[in-house]
C-alpha cells in the first residue's frame, strides 16, 4: 500500500524548482565567461561556481535570481520556468527569431556554450580559440584582432572531420553587424579553418582589416588585388584592395560553418 506523504512531495517540487533554475542559469552563461556573469550579475565568480558545478553545494536562490533577471532584462520569475532552446539563443545572441533552427546539408544547428574551467571536455569534442575585437590601451578607439582573448567554444571533432578541418587550424568568431544578411546574422557564432587562407571565388572568409574583424566572400583579381563582397549588398556596397602593403586586409581563415536561424 502506497503511503503519500506531503511534506515529501513539496520537498521534492522545491528541489525540481532550483533544478530548473541551474539549469536556465546555465544555459544563459554560454558564450560568456563566468567572470563576465559575475560582473553584470553583481555576484562573484565562485559563488556561480558553487551553483552551477555537478556537485551543487548551494542553490540559486530568490534574491540572486531576481538580480540576474533584472540584469539580463527578463520578467520576474523566468528563471523559474522552462523554456525552449531557441528562445535561449535569441537572448543569448541578442537576435529575434520565432521558429525553430533551420538545418541545412551545409549549416549545421551546433549548441554553443560557456567553458566551465572545472568541466572536462565531453567526449568527442574541442576547444576552439575565439577570435574578437579589443581596442589598444591608449584608448583612442582604434582596434586589433586577437585570438583567444580568454573566449573558447567548443565544438563537435566530427563536425570539424566532416569539414576537413584539422583542430588545430580551427577557431571560432562572433559575426557583428548586418553586411552578411541573411546568410550570416548579426551575432551568429561562425567557425573558422585558418589552414585555408588560399581565395576560392565567392567562399566565405574572415578577415583582419585594420584592426576590423570582417566577414566576406572573396574574388581573386589581376595585380594581387581582392574584391570584398556583402551579401547584404543594398547597403553594402562591394570593395577592391590591394592583398599587399600595410593596410592590406589580412585574411585569417575560411569560413566553414555558422549558426543559422529562421
Amino acid at each position: 500500500m502506497h503511503i503519500y506523504h506531503p511534506a515529501k512531495y513539496c520537498e521534492y517540487l522545491v528541489m525540481d524548482a532550483y533544478q530548473i533554475r541551474k539549469e536556465n542559469l546555465l544555459k544563459l552563461m554560454r558564450t560568456r565567461t563566468k567572470a563576465a556573469c559575475a560582473d553584470k550579475w553583481d555576484t562573484s565568480a565562485s559563488t556561480l561556481s558553487q551553483i552551477t558545478s555537478k556537485k551543487s553545494v548551494r542553490n540559486l536562490g530568490d534574491a540572486l535570481a531576481r538580480k540576474i533577471e533584472r540584469a539580463e532584462g527578463l520578467p520576474t520569475g523566468w528563471l523559474d520556468r522552462t523554456h525552449a532552446e531557441t528562445e535561449i539563443f535569441s537572448h543569448n545572441l541578442g537576435v529575434s527569431f520565432n521558429s525553430k533552427a533551420k538545418v541545412t546539408n551545409d549549416l549545421e544547428l551546433h549548441e554553443t556554450e560557456i567553458i566551465d574551467e572545472e568541466a572536462p571536455l565531453r567526449e568527442g569534442e574541442v576547444e576552439l580559440p575565439c577570435f574578437r575585437e579589443v581596442e589598444f590601451s591608449a584608448g583612442d578607439g582604434r582596434t586589433q584582432v586577437v585570438e583567444n582573448g580568454g573566449h573558447t567554444m567548443r565544438f563537435p571533432l566530427s563536425k570539424l572531420a566532416k569539414r576537413g578541418v584539422s583542430p588545430e587550424f580551427a577557431a571560432c568568431a562572433t559575426a557583428s553587424g548586418s553586411s552578411m544578411e541573411p546568410t550570416i546574422a548579426d551575432g551568429s557564432p561562425i567557425a573558422i579553418d585558418k589552414g585555408t587562407r588560399h581565395i576560392i571565388d565567392g567562399k566565405i572568409y574572415a578577415l583582419d582589416h585594420g584592426g576590423m574583424l570582417r566577414i566576406k566572400r572573396l574574388y581573386k583579381l589581376p595585380l594581387g588585388r581582392v574584391r570584398l563582397v556583402s551579401d547584404n549588398s543594398d547597403e553594402y556596397p562591394e570593395e577592391t584592395h590591394s592583398l599587399m602593403g600595410p593596410d592590406a586586409p589580412k585574411i585569417i581563415g575560411r569560413v566553414f560553418w555558422w549558426e543559422v536561424f529562421d
